[in-house]
């Protein structure tokens, strides 16, 4: 939690090649697709934030990190601002995402993680 709120709270955002896309990502778990919207694609009038959701351009924001090794990552942030997950996307559009839940006492449950593959949209 530590490491991700850090990334959170400095506002790192990368600018990458992903930028300016929009990713349809299949994912282990879910029955309809992930869209990851960047900007200016975002249908927002935020325009620094990416957005993850189930239509494009709608949904959480994120912010997005640009690995050193080239795999992008995503920062999904809830209503509040707390990070509530991370979605990796590597060169490949190889995608992991891992969630989970962080009560009030600041315990982390119900971790999880699923991959699968993303495709560029336009």
């Amino acid at each position: 939690m530590a490491l991700v709120a850090s990334f959170a709270g400095a506002q790192m955002v990368a600018p990458t090649p992903s930028l300016a896309d929009v990713l349809r990502c299949k994912i282990e778990g879910y029955r309809e697709d992930v869209f990851i919207t960047t900007s200016p694609d975002t249908n927002s009038s935020d325009g620094q934030y990416a957005r993850i959701g189930i239509s494009r351009g709608i949904g959480n924001r994120a912010f997005v990190v640009a690995d050193r090794m080239g795999a992008t990552a995503f920062v999904e942030l809830n209503a509040d601002d707390t990070p509530v997950g991370l979605i990796t996307v590597q060169k490949d559009l190889r995608v992991i995402k891992s969630r989970q839940s962080i009560d009030p006492s600041d315990m982390v449950f119900a971790p999880s993680q699923s991959a699968r593959v993303c495709t560029r949209t336009r």
